[in-house]
C-alpha cells in the first residue's frame, strides 16, 4: 500500500523544511558575524594614569625612559596610545635627547613610538651650555636603536644658527642627523 499525501501538505513539509534552513543559515551567518566583530573590536583593556616606564640597557643602566599624562592599552595589536608623551633617550652618562609631543602611539610591543602633533627634541649635553633643539611633526622612534624619522618640516637651532629641512632621520647614538630635501641654513660667526 502506498502512502498519498495531499497537496497541503506536501506544501507544509516543504515550508517547514525552508523555514529550517533559513533558521539554520542565519543562525550559522550571525556566529561568523559576531566572530568577526570580536576580533576586529579595538577596545582598551586597562587604562594609566601618569604612568612612567624605564627600559635598561645589558649593563643595567638606563636606555630610555618613557613617560605620558594618560595610556590606553588595547589587547587586539597590543597597541597603546599616549597623552603629552615625553621620552628621554640616554646616551651614555655624557647626553640624552628630551623628546616632547602632545601625543603618540606605542606599537610592536614598545619597538616603535609614533610622536603626533607638534615634537619638540632636545639634546642635552649638562655642563655644555645650550641644548640643540629640533622643532617637527609626527616623528617615528626606535627607541631600542635609539633612531627617528621623520617626512615633515624640520627647524633645527643651536648657538650657530637655524637650520630649515623637509624630512630627517638621525641615529642619536652616533649623534648623525641626515636632513632630506630643501635644506636651507642660517648661520652666525663665532667670534674668537
Amino acid at each position: 500500500m502506498r502512502l498519498r499525501l495531499s497537496k497541503g501538505l506536501w506544501v507544509a513539509l516543504l515550508l517547514v523544511l525552508v523555514a529550517a534552513l533559513s533558521w539554520w543559515l542565519q543562525r550559522s551567518v550571525e556566529t561568523e558575524s559576531q566572530s568577526s566583530i570580536d576580533q576586529v573590536r579595538h577596545d582598551p583593556d586597562y587604562y594609566m594614569e601618569n604612568f612612567e616606564s624605564t627600559s635598561l640597557d645589558e649593563m643595567g643602566r638606563p636606555a630610555y625612559q618613557l613617560d605620558a599624562e594618560n595610556m590606553l592599552h588595547f589587547p587586539d595589536d597590543d597597541s597603546a596610545t599616549l597623552e603629552k608623551p615625553h621620552l628621554i633617550v640616554f646616551r651614555g652618562e655624557e647626553e640624552f635627547w628630551d623628546i616632547r609631543a602632545e601625543s603618540g602611539l606605542v606599537l610592536n610591543k614598545g619597538e616603535s613610538v609614533i610622536l603626533q602633533g607638534e615634537v619638540i627634541i632636545l639634546r642635552v649635553r649638562p655642563g655644555h651650555g645650550e641644548a640643540l633643539q629640533v622643532y617637527t611633526s609626527d616623528l617615528t622612534v626606535r627607541p631600542d636603536e635609539k633612531y627617528v624619522e621623520t617626512d615633515a618640516e624640520v627647524t633645527i637651532k643651536d648657538g650657530q644658527g637655524v637650520t630649515r629641512a623637509v624630512g630627517m632621520w638621525a641615529d642619536l647614538n652616533r649623534r648623525r642627523v641626515e636632513l632630506l630635501s630643501n635644506v636651507r641654513g642660517t648661520y652666525v660667526p663665532q667670534n674668537n
